[in-house]
């Protein structure tokens, strides 16, 4: 085994270093858009939808979302979580403008 001895200002820059680098592949990996085809985890899925495990075993159920289970434990593919996530988002958010545009109308032509 060989050893190596530096100071401790020189492990101070080498740790610097190794954080810069790890700052920019995190910043870099942030950007990257996700791949349609990359399995997610029911926690991953969970935290991307923010909702509950239950609610997704509800929209499993439902098959409003399909998955595909390995050894128990069930996997999504990012481009269904964001089909899913389109098909209720831009629902919701139709909805809501809608509602408003009703309101809108109701209340200043009378």
């Amino acid at each position: 085994m060989t050893l190596i001895i530096i100071n401790a200002e020189e492990w101070k820059e080498l740790v610097q270093k190794i954080d810069r680098i790890i700052g920019l592949f995190e910043q870099y990996t942030k950007r990257l858009p996700l791949d349609d085809n990359v399995w997610l985890n029911e926690t991953q899925v969970c935290n991307y939808l923010k909702i509950s495990l239950k609610t997704l075993q509800r929209l499993r159920k439902s098959g409003e979302i399909t998955f595909s289970t390995i050894a128990k434990k069930h996997y999504y593919k990012v481009g269904e979580v964001k089909k899913l996530m389109e098909k209720k988002s831009v629902k919701s958010s139709q909805e809501l403008v809608e509602n408003l545009q009703s309101f809108h109308k109701d209340f200043f032509h009378k």
